[in-house]
């Protein structure tokens, strides 16, 4: 009976030890999260599982051409996900169906279509970003709801790990 305690004492240890690590993990390191929606086509897809670096932040600013995962600002329970359009500095605006930085149009490859609408112009202060659905026409971001704040940002999306016929890496493009 005792070899049986011992047995399972060393698994509980083991047990504890790998829930420690996989909470460091994922609250300082990584997450996982869950593609909902259209708003990222053509790159990724609903129901698509992705994983977040959450450490490149602390260090380093968001770039234009960065895909984030970050809290909604109407909804502290629910998390968007987008690319950064503009940056601090930048001046964006969206006219006869293209967006413009700082008065140069962008040769954005990750969206596949005609953009609706006007946008701007509109500068970008410190402490915020734009964000854009990659799928413009059919997107919820900064166009409807302001600028993000920094600090709302979870992470840099990096990889797609399911389903398994769409892993790979997940395109920033800095222009």
């Amino acid at each position: 009976m005792d070899g049986f305690r011992d047995t399972v004492k060393d698994w509980l240890k083991d047990f504890v030890k790998a829930l420690i690590f996989f909470l460091i993990l994922q609250t300082y390191f990584i997450q996982g999260f869950v593609i909902e929606g259209a708003c990222m086509e053509p790159q990724l897809h609903t129901n698509e599982k992705i994983l977040v670096n959450k450490l490149l932040y602390y260090f380093f600013p968001p770039r234009t051409g960065d895909v984030v995962v970050f809290t909604f600002p109407h909804d502290a329970n629910k998390d968007f996900i987008k690319r950064v359009v503009g940056v601090p500095g930048d001046t964006l605006e969206i006219s006869d169906g293209y967006l413009f930085r700082n008065g140069r149009k962008l040769p954005e490859k990750y969206v596949n279509e005609y953009v609706f609408g006007s946008y701007g112009p509109i500068n970008i202060p410190d402490g915020k970003v734009c964000v854009m659905g990659d799928n413009r026409n059919n997107s919820h971001d900064s166009r409807a709801w302001g600028l993000l704040d920094v600090q709302t940002i979870k992470g840099r999306a990096e990889l797609k790990f399911w389903p398994m016929s769409a892993i790979g890496l997940i395109h920033s493009y800095s222009e």
